[in-house]
């Protein structure tokens, strides 16, 4: 295996000028813009890795899961170890249960997503992107999974936080407000 030059994004991000900044969001852009544009060979609703196989990522249950043939299969599985245990009422587990529905009502594309895009996971040198690590959890998602990921226990007061609402993140609130929920939903179910 070659390595890849560069530093991490997430270690020299502080020392990067404002234009080597801005150079890495908008070439990383148009990196997302055309993995998103590739065709699954699997048809264009099913959400699968790269060779067709079971889902890898730390936000499912056991880390893997799948395939599933379309969406709302995928989003029954994501809610199906919902728990009410970690709530103080009832009315608060009933209440983020509905938010994490929400999802059921939107439809989304399915698209090539790297499925773990951290600044850890980005190398970079000379104000320019040199390669991205970790493709273990790549494949076809909804085209919210991979801002959503990110941000899901992010902090707006973290740089990382607004990089990412930057790159299209902001597009997808109202997914990330369902995903808050299923994440207080199934916590418990997650293996760290």
């Amino acid at each position: 295996m070659t390595p890849v030059p560069g530093d991490e994004l997430g270690r020299v991000y502080k020392t990067l000028s404002k234009e080597d900044r801005d150079s890495i969001l908008q070439e990383l852009k148009g990196y997302l813009e055309a993995m998103r544009r590739l065709k699954s060979p699997w048809g264009e609703n099913r959400i699968c890795s790269l060779i067709g196989t079971a889902v890898r990522s730390v936000r499912i249950a056991n880390h893997r899961a799948g395939p599933y043939e379309s969406e709302p299969e995928f989003n029954e599985y994501l809610l199906s170890p919902a728990w009410a245990g970690g709530f103080q009422s009832e009315a608060e587990y009933t209440q983020a249960f509905a938010r994490a529905k929400k999802m059921e009502e939107m439809s989304h594309r399915i698209v090539f997503t790297h499925g773990d895009l951290a600044h850890h996971n980005i190398m970079v040198k000379g104000g320019r992107i040199t390669g991205f690590l970790d493709w273990e959890a790549s494949g076809w998602y909804p085209d919210y999974w991979e801002f959503t990921t990110p941000l899901r226990f992010g902090s707006p007061d973290f740089w990382w936080y607004g990089f990412i609402m930057e790159l299209g993140g902001a597009s997808y609130l109202a997914e990330l407000d369902c995903e808050r929920a299923l994440t207080s939903l199934t916590i418990d179910s997650y293996c760290w």
